[in-house]
This record gives C-alpha cells, structure tokens and sequence, in this order.
C-alpha cells in the first residue's frame, strides 16, 4: 500500500505537469490547424451600407500636392498618429501601460535551463520607459486602418493621399470629437473618412463615406486592414481571434499559408497577449476575414466587406475600431462583447473569481504582492479541514507501520493475502493510505488556476512587490508575472519545502522517503523560471503549512 501510496503522488505530479503542458500547448504555441477557405453560400447584398442623400453640389476637393502631414490625437488614455497617405493608423501609444519597466542589465549568469540577471533600476527623472506602443508594423507590412476599395470598375488604392480637416485633436475629460480625411480619386470618386473619438475609451469609430459624380457606378470590396507584431515580452502569444457566424475561431502565429473566414462577421482581433486590436462592423455583416503571416513574428487581418458607388449618391458603411488593454472592464465599455477573450484555460470558472478576490484585496493593501499572500492565506483557510485529516492520516499510517511489516513478512509469498489483511488493519484503525496524497489532488486547480492568472492577467503585468533589494537599487520583485531575476524566491522554496518533507511522517519504506527527498529538488528546478508571483503562492502555502503540521504533530494528533 506504501507503493500506491507513493504512485498516486507520483500520479499528482504527472497530472499536474499534464495541466500546465497542455495549458501552454493550446495557450501559446499550438499549431493551427489547417482550415479551408469558405465563401458565402450564395452573395447577399451589403448589410452595414445605407445610401445617403446626395449632398449639395460643389467644386471636388483637389488632390494634394504637399507632403503628407501627421495628426496627433491626444486623450487622457493613449496618443495616436495617423498619417494623410491613406488615412491609416501610424502610431497609437497607452498613456497608462509602459513598454518595459526602467532598469538596466547589468549581469547576466546563464546555465541553459536558466539564468541569474542582475538589473539596476534607471534614474526615473532622466531616464523613463516608453508607452506600449499598438502600432509595430513588420518590413513591407501596411499600417492598421489601411482601406481600398477594388472591384472590376470600382478600384481605390490603398496608399490614397488625404487631406485632414485638422493639424491636431487634443480630449480632454468626456469630450468626443472627430477627425475628418478627404480624397478624391482619379476616377471622380470622393472618399470620406472620419474617425470618432472617446476621451474615456479604447473605442475608436470609423465611417468611410464614398460619393461618385461619374455617370457610372461600381460594385466591388471595401477592404480594411490590421497589423499586429510579437511583443518583446510575450513572445509566442501572437493570435488572432475571428467571430464569425457566431462561432470564435482562433489562428495562431506561424501560419504556413493564408487563412480565411466567410459570414456573418461580428469582429476581428489580433491578440499579443496583453493588449487587443479589434475591427467590427457597426452592423453584423456578411463579410470576409483574412489571415495572413508577413513576418515570423507577426499577422495581418484584413476585413471585407460589399460595396457599391452609385452614380450621384453617396454610399457608407461604418467600423468601430478597439484598441487597448486585455482587461474585463475596458473590454465590456467597448460594448462589442471582446470580453469572452479574457479567459484562463481549463480552469476558467475557478480563476475568474480569484482574480475578482484578488483586484478587491489590492484595492485595500495597494500592492499585489501583498495581496497575494492574503489570497494565499484565505485559500489556505478553506482548504484548512482537508489538510488537518491529511496530517492526522499520515501520523495513523506512521503508528502502524509495525504491523505493515509483520504482515509483510508473514505474507511475502501471497500478494493478494497480504493486501487483504492490510486492507483490513486500514479498516480496523479508519486510515486512508491514500489521504495524504487528498490535498495535493484538490489544490492543483487552484495552483493552475492561478498559474494563468498570472500568465494572461493585465492586472499582474509591471505589478511589483518588492521592486529592490532592501538598501540597494537592484531589481528584484518588480514584475510579479516575470521570474524572480535573482532566484531568491524559487530557493527559499525549495527550502521550504526541504522542512516540510522532514516534518512529514515517514512511511518508514527507506527507499520511500529518499525517492521523497527528491521533490523539492524537482519544484525548485521547475520554478525557476516561473512567474514571481506563482513562486511567491507556493512559498507561502508552504510556510502556512509548516505551522499547520507543526500544530497538528505537537497538539492534534
């Protein structure tokens, strides 16, 4: 019994590491599989596109001849460019989320599976991080918002130049305003592009506005495009995310060929991990999403949809661009249902309330850090009954391994005799053989649970807790979603765990418990390289569990 024992630990384990493999398999870098290009059963015509009146005759506004200007937009949230060749998005930084935190490397010790970096915080006044920045165009790869229209008489090209009816825009508490872009093209068609702005959101509305006066019309697609590069520090969480026909389809970086998707088209989103570039049309609408891989680290979505120019109307169709933090509330204030991508994995319903528990308690104590050994606390509080029984069971095991060895040497010749009467000296004395392994069993969701949290959760990025090492300027716990640089925090629990095994009643198999002694040498390597805070859930669980079995052996059992 002290073998199954030993094998449902085992087991533990392997589920464990089984949870966390496939977890970062369809999280990270799970190939996509390969999808057939679809296209709508029959064509339907265009849905988010209403003729307009014709408006008051006039001169055409004359093509450009000056170089193209950039327009600043200014918001209390971000600061985003555009430029007048094709009225496309140039630059759009997040005021309130920097690119990396300000240190510098100042040594680096690596040993293959992982590595020591020594950092020094920057002078903040003299030397500040950048903005996250959204916009990060591959080589040859055109700027979000690039819009043609092509058809067999109806062609617009991409790189059109616009004249802007303003320098700048600059929001300021709930203000909205808007920036208009004007063309015309050579074949008579004026194109009319004005974005909508909110100084309290990430939602950015876009209306394209096409008037001919040529004696002939067209029929063709208007095509609008996004761009999204790897970020830096989310390397291989590159995706694209598709609402289609009412089903989300997700396509990860590395595609081999273009990719497409046909229907009823709710929204495309390309996804770096942490932040969202989304494009919806205004109105559900028959359209088509394409997907396509300029770079090694990076994607392009392009969407179209129906268009037609009738001859002294005019015809528009409307978008709502997103561009922001994958965070819960900023996603739902966009009113687009984005949202359901904040999810963590298999585990989902678990996780989620642990992120709402844990933004509540830092709202209180103002430091993640802290309010993760809070969290850490009150999940040990709930799981407090089930260790107790747990300790209680290993102490039973540990009284009656006299016995166990009398039967085994009365039946070291008849197996199943022998498991018989062992079975029945744990029914005589209520023991479990296996309630030690009970706990272990029941915390793994919870431990995964909060693995992605800390993995895919905005709220956990840059969050410090100790930022320095006491009475230095070297980094240590100042991103609680990055490994601990100095490997202090995964030692210590190595540590920690190293006195729980010698605490633990042994089984009294020798072979057993060195087998045993080899667990904390197997986590402390395994949590190298995980995120600080994980690290940090898991020293302080043992800690907690030290008292308690301390506790337990002196006083309880």
């Amino acid at each position: 019994m002290e073998k199954r024992a030993l094998l449902a630990l085992t087991l533990s384990f392997l589920i464990f590491m089984f949870f966390m493999y496939l977890g970062e398999k369809t999280k990270k870098t799970l190939p996509p599989a390969p999808v057939p290009e679809t296209t709508p059963a029959a064509p339907s015509p265009p849905v988010a596109l209403t003729p307009v009146p014709e408006p008051p005759p006039g001169p055409p506004v004359r093509a450009a001849v000056r170089p193209a200007r950039d327009i600043v937009v200014d918001t209390p949230l971000y600061r985003a460019v555009f430029t007048e060749q094709g009225a496309a998005l140039k630059s759009f930084r997040l005021k309130k989320y920097r690119d990396r935190l300000p240190f510098e490397r100042v040594y680096t010790l690596s040993l293959g599976f992982f590595s020591l970096e020594l950092e020094r915080w920057r002078d903040p006044e003299t030397s500040q991080a950048p903005l996250k920045e959204l916009v990060r165009p591959a080589p040859g790869q055109d700027l979000p918002l690039t819009l043609s229209l092509s058809g067999p008489t109806l062609q617009v090209p991409a790189h059109l130049h616009y004249e802007a009816d303003r320098a700048e825009l600059t929001l300021e508490g709930d203000q909205s305003a808007t920036l208009r872009f004007t063309a015309v093209t050579p074949q008579g068609v004026t194109l009319t592009r004005t974005y909508r702005f909110h100084a309290r959101k990430y939602v950015v509305d876009l209306e394209v506005q096409a008037h001919s006066r040529a004696p002939q019309g067209g029929e063709g697609q208007l095509e609008v495009g996004l761009s999204a590069s790897e970020a830096a520090d989310r390397k291989g969480y590159l995706m694209a995310h598709t609402l289609i026909n009412r089903r989300l389809e997700e396509t990860h970086a590395g595609l081999k060929a273009p990719v497409s998707f046909a229907g009823k088209l709710d929204w495309a989103v390309l996804d770096e991990g942490y932040f969202l570039l989304a494009l919806a049309p205004a109105q559900q609408a028959q359209g088509t999403v394409h997907l396509r891989q300029p770079a090694a680290a990076a994607l392009a979505a392009q969407v179209s949809l129906p268009f037609s120019v009738t001859p002294g109307q005019s015809t528009q169709a409307a978008f709502t661009l997103y561009a922001g933090p994958k965070e819960t509330a900023a996603l739902t204030a966009a009113g687009l249902g984005l949202e359901r991508l904040v999810h963590f994995g298999w585990f989902d319903i678990l996780a989620k309330p642990l992120l709402y528990l844990l933004k509540f308690i830092d709202r209180l104590c103002h430091n993640y850090g802290w309010s993760l050994v809070l969290l850490t606390l009150l999940t040990r509080l709930v799981f407090l009954w089930p260790n107790h029984k747990s300790f209680k069971s290993m102490k039973e095991m540990q009284r009656l391994q006299p016995r166990v060895a009398q039967i085994r040497e009365k039946y070291k010749d008849d197996r199943e005799a022998m498991n018989r009467e062992l079975m029945a000296l744990y029914r005589t004395f209520k023991v479990n053989p296996l309630g030690g392994c009970l706990p272990m069993l029941l915390q793994l969701p919870v431990f995964i649970a909060l693995y992605n949290i800390l993995s895919y959760a905005i709220e956990l990025r840059h969050a410090a807790f100790i930022p320095t090492l006491p009475g230095t300027d070297i980094v240590w716990l100042a991103d609680l979603s990055a490994k601990d640089p100095l490997l202090i925090t995964p030692i210590i629990m190595g540590a920690s765990m190293v006195i729980q095994q010698k605490m633990t009643p042994s089984a009294g198999d020798p072979t057993q418990a060195k087998m045993m002694m080899f667990l904390p040498v197997i986590f402390t390597f395994l949590f190298l390289n995980f995120a600080a805070g994980l690290v940090i859930y898991w020293l302080v669980n043992n800690v907690l569990a030290i008292i308690q079995q301390h506790i337990t052996n002196k006083y309880l059992a």
